[in-house]
């Protein structure tokens, strides 16, 4: 068995007052803990994506889509992956190299608990992964409710078991 430390949409157009302490959280949990892989996913917000012709025309730019300062020491080009759709399943290459590398666990933290969390936490379980989604180290850009809701909706579809807290101070 192998896991992966999947580290979603931390990036600087995601930055406010309800996920600022996010990224120092993510990094202390990667400096206490040894995981066999630690992936990162960018979301980029481009012209043909549904997100764009509804008119919200946020995380375009190199700026706001850019890993962010405190996390970028662990991104490169290998562990990093893109993504235009909310679940992370949605990168082939991603699928390949969980394949390739014979991840069985995902430890998932990141933003937005109550949409790219939450679509990857759900298909995670539906393939039949061993998934923990890291509660404290996850937040919603939208405001804390929208990230307590989300969590009680992963407990009530998949079980109090998938929820976790990291233990960093």
């Amino acid at each position: 068995m192998k896991n992966a430390l999947i580290i979603i949409d931390v990036q600087q157009g995601f930055m406010n007052k309800f996920t600022k302490n996010i990224p120092i959280s993510i990094k202390k949990f990667i400096d206490q803990n040894n995981f066999d892989s630690i992936l990162f996913f960018a979301f980029i917000n481009d012209v043909d994506s549904p997100w764009y012709k509804n008119g919200w025309k946020k995380m375009t730019t190199k700026v706001e889509t850019q890993i962010v300062s405190e996390l970028q020491p662990y991104a490169n080009r290998e562990n990093t992956f893109s993504k235009t759709a909310f679940s992370v399943f949605a990168s082939k290459e991603f699928k390949k190299f969980i394949k390739e590398k014979s991840i069985t666990d995902l430890y998932i933290c990141g933003l937005d608990t109550h949409a790219c969390v939450y679509a990857t936490a759900l298909e995670a379980y539906a393939r039949g992964y061993n998934v923990r989604v890291i509660e404290d180290l996850c937040a919603a850009s939208h405001g804390d409710e929208y990230h307590t809701h989300a969590i009680e909706m992963l407990k009530k579809n998949l079980g109090q078991r998938v929820i976790m807290n990291s233990g960093v101070s």
